[in-house]
């Protein structure tokens, strides 16, 4: 017997290539165990479906980038008229990425509608982006940089930079003229194959709030040599590298290399030749997939009621950094 599940899941994005795995012409039930969704269905496999559980994911990240609530969507066909139990697809997954020392771990599991989708049934998507400043008025030599002075426990979890003249004011400033719905071509990463698509997305709200380190008990932030910032973004769908060129072009901002009113330019005049090659993308370790949520309806298993969701969202694509 056949039925489609959806897992929300965890994962520590610095061992994978990618969450979406390799894509071969014919081929969609290779194992890619280099990335998120390769792996997710080399554990599935251990159930011995009748089918191939080929996994669908609800975003989509580049390596590097890790995720505190993702999402994804399999079917498993079962013989006989016994399903597997959701609760035993957690244990199972848990326990084969547990034994193999793979750093993604599953939160719960939910039966869901036939026709459900993990990707187009998503509402809201929330990303959050860490931050860390060399704080003002501490001077390293110019020989001396700032890595011995990273907490071991943020090594790859957060982005630290020694720029001066950081404004988080600015910032702030530059971020109210990206909230709304816009033609963001101007911050997706350029691809030649996907050239005609539509960029127009809406981004709900950007929080930008004082964030703190992941301090062990052994270490007094008192002695940290960083301001930390979280910056929350919020929409239903964003493109290819939107999230970490926004974030390039807010620090760029922050220092006063470019000024608050140019993102508005950047948006209304939507083209590659409109970013300025000074900004850098930042990078994807700082960045985390935090929530993507659903309608609480379609979580609820009813064989009556099919789950609806809005096909002509196809071309969206989630931050694949």
């Amino acid at each position: 017997m056949k039925a489609r599940y959806l897992a929300f899941f965890s994962y520590i994005g610095t061992p994978f290539r990618s969450s979406e795995k390799i894509w071969l012409k014919d081929n969609s039930k290779h194992i890619d165990p280099q990335s998120i969704q390769g792996v997710m269905e080399l554990a599935l496999c251990k159930f011995k479906a009748l089918n191939y559980p080929q996994v669908t994911l609800s975003s989509r990240t580049d390596g590097g980038v890790h995720a505190l609530n993702s999402s994804a969507h399999f079917d498993l066909d079962r013989y006989g008229t016994k399903l597997f139990e959701p609760h035993d697809i957690v244990f199972g997954l848990n326990k084969f990425f547990y034994t193999n020392d793979i750093s993604i771990n599953v939160r719960r599991c939910y039966r869901v509608a036939d026709n459900f989708s993990a990707r187009y049934n998503a509402i809201r998507r929330t990303y959050l982006y860490r931050l860390a400043v060399l704080k003002k008025g501490i001077e390293l030599p110019e020989y001396y940089g700032i890595g011995s002075e990273i907490p071991i426990e943020e090594w790859k979890r957060c982005h630290f930079i020694r720029l001066f003249d950081f404004d988080i004011e600015r910032l702030k400033e530059g971020a109210k003229y990206l909230v709304g719905y816009h033609d963001f071509t101007t911050f997706k990463k350029f691809d030649k194959l996907k050239q005609y698509k539509h960029n127009r997305r809406e981004i709900y709200d950007i929080i930008v709030r004082p964030g703190r380190p992941l301090l062990t008990s052994f270490v007094d932030d008192r002695d940290s040599f960083f301001d930390y910032w979280d910056i929350e973004i919020r929409g239903r769908a964003f493109v290819h590298n939107q999230i970490r060129r926004m974030m390039g072009t807010l620090i760029s901002v922050a220092v006063g290399k470019l000024p608050p009113e140019e993102i508005k330019v950047m948006l209304q005049v939507p083209s590659k030749h409109s970013w300025h090659n000074s900004i850098q993308c930042s990078p994807p370790h700082g960045l985390y997939l935090c929530n993507v949520e659903y309608n609480p309806d379609d979580l609820i298993y009813a064989p009556e009621r099919q789950s609806t969701h809005d096909t002509s969202l196809d071309e969206q694509e989630s931050d694949s950094e």
